[in-house]
């Protein structure tokens, strides 16, 4: 007796659908919860007709919806940031979709959803980031019909190329999900590195500017003149600049030093 052979009777229960609702609700909180395996089960044998394809894809959507709301509500409240913080991958993963939500956050949303932990980040990064639930919700439905029929037609895909081997059939389609999220990623890490060396390319350069210092302020010492004296220097000293000014000829002492004679310069007229 197989996995696939206990499996088998949930397969054909009604109550499969809610089944995988519910586990697609707890998937947007906990990620440990294999939602993904039981889709792509429930695809698997959708190929022989039990259970429907249709209604798979609508109950995973449903259940993807519901717990993209339960992440958002969750990092929204007072208790986020404290749950976030508490591990230091999930908050760097969290800062760095929330970096990118101030462009196309509805095709973020729907593009995370195939990257592998994408869906945690980006629903707790929009309800961080206060995202209004109108820009949310219609991206997290579109989204998780997206994903949903993604996964469980992955699923179908292998039924039809194994149908006498359902375990090899989920294998396959467990394969092809690894790989499409593997390109996804990246796709994504090879448009961010290009996004970051052409930000560095076009930065400007930092400007350097040099310290200044300032002066210190004077101190008025005992022996120090006063404001009034340095003013009144000033003022004997301009008015003898004025009156040396106004002698045109330069004057030399005699050998005696008993008269002072004036000679003109040359081309002008001595003052005296």
């Amino acid at each position: 007796m197989n996995l696939m052979t206990l499996v088998e009777p949930l397969m054909a229960a009604p109550v499969l659908y809610p089944v995988l609702t519910g586990l697609s609700s707890l998937d947007g909180v906990l990620p440990m919860i294999p939602s993904e395996a039981a889709v792509l089960s429930a695809g698997v044998f959708a190929h022989g007709g039990t259970p429907i394809l249709a209604l798979v894809v609508v109950a995973t959507a449903l259940g993807v919806f519901i717990g993209d709301h339960l992440a958002y509500g969750l990092s929204r409240s007072v208790f986020g940031p404290r749950l976030i913080g508490r591990s230091r991958h999930v908050s760097r993963a969290v800062a760095a979709a929330g970096r990118q939500l101030d462009r196309r956050p509805a095709l973020l949303i729907v593009a995370s959803r195939f990257l592998p932990g994408g869906r945690v980040a980006m629903n707790l990064a929009c309800g961080s980031a206060r995202l209004p639930l109108s820009r949310f919700s219609p991206a997290s439905a579109v989204a998780a019909l997206a994903w949903a029929a993604y996964t469980a037609g992955l699923g179908f895909l292998g039924g039809a190329a194994f149908a006498e081997n359902p375990l090899l059939a989920l294998a396959l389609g467990f394969g092809l999900s690894l790989v499409f999220g593997g390109v996804a990623e990246l796709v994504r890490r090879v448009a961010a590195r290009r996004r970051t060396a052409s930000r560095d390319a076009t930065a400007p350069e930092p400007v350097t500017v040099a310290p200044v210092t300032m002066a210190q302020p004077h101190t008025r010492t005992k022996n120090s003149p006063s404001a009034s004296t340095m003013r009144s220097r000033n003022g004997a000293g301009s008015g003898n600049r004025q009156q040396i000014s106004k002698i045109s000829t330069p004057m030399f002492l005699s050998s005696n030093h008993s008269r002072i004679h004036c000679m003109p310069l040359p081309g002008r007229r001595s003052a005296l």
